[in-house]
């Protein structure tokens, strides 16, 4: 399912689909419209094949072998919460490193932008039918950071006292400075370091701003006091 997801949309013959951005779903009037304007056509595509010659290029070197784990899927401002009481009961030892990139704020709606990959997943066959909470552009600032602060607060009970917390997050300072402000509250002891990492290529984040700059992301990571 995971590599059916990921070509679902992309080039032209590269992917399942007509001609569409791989990293965001248009939505159907606006991409039969732009297929009709260019004369595009669907491509013929035996999708077997295409499946095949993928999935055998993904396990070409073997199967990745892992330690046993639990994956959860959900709100993490709930789920974290069902994560702590399966760690009580099974008496699991403390996470030492917390990994995340929350999403930047004001940048994208998410769950519209990824609508198509969602219905292949059994969601609504309609972008305008995706709606709830946390299912927006998170561009009120104050419920951002509401939400930075319930997620970072819940997650740190699970991690031991001498865990590493990594942070990706968007370069702007509306987002980079609700990020690091957070962080300090609810991790206080942690010695903090910031590296700006330039890309060269477009992101997503580039893609959807109206201003073209090339795209920064930077990578929070907090260590243990010394």
């Amino acid at each position: 399912m995971a590599l059916l997801l990921v070509n679902l949309h992309g080039k032209r013959e590269a992917s399942l689909s007509n001609q569409m951005r791989q990293t965001k779903s248009m939505s159907p009037d606006y991409a039969v419209n732009w297929w009709k304007e260019r004369n595009l056509r669907p491509p013929i595509v035996d999708p077997i094949a295409f499946m095949e010659k993928r999935i055998k290029w993904r396990y070409t070197k073997g199967v990745p072998v892992g330690s046993d784990s639990f994956v959860y899927l959900g709100d993490s401002t709930v789920r974290l919460r069902d994560v702590r009481k399966r760690a009580n009961r099974l008496s699991l030892p403390p996470a030492t490193l917390l990994l995340t990139s929350p999403p930047y704020c004001g940048i994208t709606n998410y769950h519209y932008d990824q609508w198509l990959r969602l219905w292949l997943l059994g969601g609504p066959p309609n972008a305008l039918a995706i709606s709830g909470r946390y299912k927006g552009k998170f561009a009120d600032q104050q419920k951002y950071k509401e939400l930075l602060f319930n997620v970072f607060s819940r997650a740190r009970p699970l991690l031991d006292e001498n865990a590493v917390v990594y942070v990706r997050t968007d370069h702007r300072e509306i987002t980079l400075k609700m990020t690091t402000s957070v962080l300090e509250e609810v991790f206080p002891t942690k010695r903090m370091f910031r590296y700006s990492r330039q890309v060269e290529k477009p992101t997503q984040t580039h893609l959807f701003r109206n201003k073209i700059e090339k795209s920064a992301e930077v990578d929070i990571v907090l260590l243990p006091a010394a």
